[in-house]
């Protein structure tokens, strides 16, 4: 079942107050009882460095910074090896293009990365958001300063199904991966399963300013049939969810929904913060078929106002764009 992982890679960009961090990744691995890799992901010395160093002097530091970068890993998994088996695994280039190429070459299932701390005091930083683009995998953000157990987790799903024949099936698709994911992360933790689904009948920014004339009666009324509408895609989900689990499972679970009307860039943020949100399953790919991807719109902006969290499920058939190393 999606959302059970078997192989994990813990991606560590710097050596310092890695601790909590790999804790976290443990504490995963041990729920699913998977295989861990820990990388330290580190930038290779830009390449005008030789322009300030004789050449010899290059390629020592760079085979030097790759030296001490094992030692250091080498020596932190003596300490992390006494609470459960890792791995281990060095890359000195480009950390986008070395941990796709790992994930891929080693059929791993869930990537985990503490969040970068942004100079634009946003939570999730470049190599973050790269890997919620174009990571073939899901991508586990961890925030900060990570809690040991999480008590609120949230699927949040598009419901919306009024697009093209195929694409549908790509929505739902991913909707029940998400699903599955964040039920999983539920049941492991004990803790509450939330799904979340944002909808807007009319852009507001449209409404807002004029550009359409708002027949107010109509519009609650329209807004009760897209509810009605919305809800009954969701129970069916979760019917279906129901049926793939262990007997009352699902009713262990309890779920509880909430379907809101607003803007959805706002107010998906909005709802996890008042849910109390310890981690947040969405999808963050759109559509297929786009080379060179880009994140959807609406999933970029949740992303940054939120402070929990995060797993980005990519659709069925997500293929990187990214030229992987052979």
């Amino acid at each position: 079942m999606k959302g059970h992982y078997k192989n994990i890679l813990c991606v560590l960009t710097d050596s310092h107050r890695q601790d909590d961090t790999v804790a976290q990744a443990i504490h995963i691995a041990k729920a699913h009882q998977a295989n861990l890799t820990i990388m330290l992901s580190l930038e290779a010395l830009p390449p005008n460095a030789s322009m300030v160093m004789e050449s010899f002097s290059y390629i020592d530091s760079q085979q030097t910074m790759e030296t001490q970068a094992n030692h250091w890993l080498s020596e932190q998994a003596e300490s992390w090896g006494k609470q459960y088996h890792v791995s281990t695994q060095v890359t000195v280039g480009q950390p986008l293009i070395d941990v796709v190429s790992y994930v891929l070459e080693h059929k791993i299932d869930l990537v985990i990365k503490r969040a970068e701390e942004s100079f634009l005091d946003k939570l999730f930083g470049s190599l973050d958001m790269r890997l919620f683009r174009k990571c073939p995998c899901p991508v586990w953000i961890i925030n900060h300063q990570p809690r040991s157990q999480y008590k609120n987790v949230v699927a949040a799903l598009d419901l919306n199904y009024h697009y093209p024949e195929h694409e549908v099936a790509i929505r739902r698709d991913l909707n029940r991966d998400i699903l599955r994911h964040a039920s999983q992360i539920a049941l492991l933790e004990f803790a509450q399963l939330h799904i979340v689904h944002v909808f807007d009948a009319v852009p507001e920014n449209i409404a807002r300013d004029g550009f359409i004339t708002v027949d107010n009666d109509r519009m609650e009324t329209d807004l009760a049939k897209i509810h009605s509408e919305r809800e009954e895609e969701l129970d069916s989900l979760l019917t279906e969810l129901g049926e793939e689990l262990d007997d009352d499972v699902l009713d262990y679970l309890k779920p509880q929904k909430h379907i809101v009307h607003g803007y959805p860039r706002r107010e998906i943020a909005a709802t996890t913060t008042s849910l109390d949100t310890d981690i947040i399953v969405m999808g963050t790919v759109a559509r297929l078929g786009v080379p060179g991807f880009i994140m959807g719109g609406t999933a970029e902006e949740t992303i940054h106002q939120l402070k929990c969290a995060v797993v980005g499920v990519k659709p069925r058939g997500f293929e990187t764009p990214i030229a992987v190393k052979k």
